[in-house]
C-alpha cells in the first residue's frame, strides 16, 4: 500500500492550469489517504514559473498549497544531502532526490524526462499515468 509520494513541479502545474491527469493525481492521493510531498525548491519553483508564465493562475495556486494537505520540507532537512545525489543528468534536479529521500518517499511522480532517466534501487521515479494505473 502506497503511503506518501513525492511531486516535482510540472505536476503542481498541469494540475492547476493543463491536465487533468495531474489534478486526478492530487485529489485521488488525497481520497486515498497517500500523503503528498513537495520540498521547498519545488514550492518556489512553481511559484517562480506561475508568477512569469501564468500570473493569472498564482491565487489559486497559493489557496491550493493552503488549503491541501501537501507537506511542505523544509532546506535544512535535505539541503546538505543534495551533494550526495550522483549519476543524475541535470544536477538541479538533485533536490528532488535528496527531499524524497529525507521525507523516506519511495515514489516520486515526474513529467522531467531528465528525472525519469534518474534509477535508484529505493526510490521509483513515474509518470502521472503510470501512478495512476498502480492505483487502479
Amino acid at each position: 500500500m502506497i503511503k506518501k509520494i513525492f511531486v516535482d513541479t510540472n505536476i503542481l502545474i498541469s494540475a492547476i492550469i493543463f491536465d487533468k491527469k495531474e489534478l486526478e493525481l492530487l485529489i485521488r492521493c488525497v481520497s486515498e489517504n497517500i500523503d503528498i510531498y513537495i520540498s521547498e525548491h519545488v514550492l518556489e519553483e512553481a511559484t517562480r514559473v506561475f508568477l512569469k508564465k501564468f500570473p493569472e493562475y498564482l491565487e489559486l495556486f497559493e489557496k491550493f498549497i493552503n488549503l491541501s494537505e501537501i507537506k511542505i520540507i523544509k532546506r535544512k532537512i535535505y539541503g546538505d544531502s543534495i551533494k550526495n545525489i550522483k549519476n543524475i543528468r541535470d544536477k538541479y534536479d538533485a533536490h528532488i532526490i535528496a527531499c524524497a529521500k529525507a521525507s523516506n518517499c519511495k515514489i516520486i511522480i515526474s513529467g522531467d524526462k531528465d528525472l525519469l532517466s534518474y534509477k535508484n534501487k529505493k526510490i521509483k521515479i513515474m509518470k502521472t499515468s503510470d501512478f495512476l494505473q498502480e492505483l487502479n
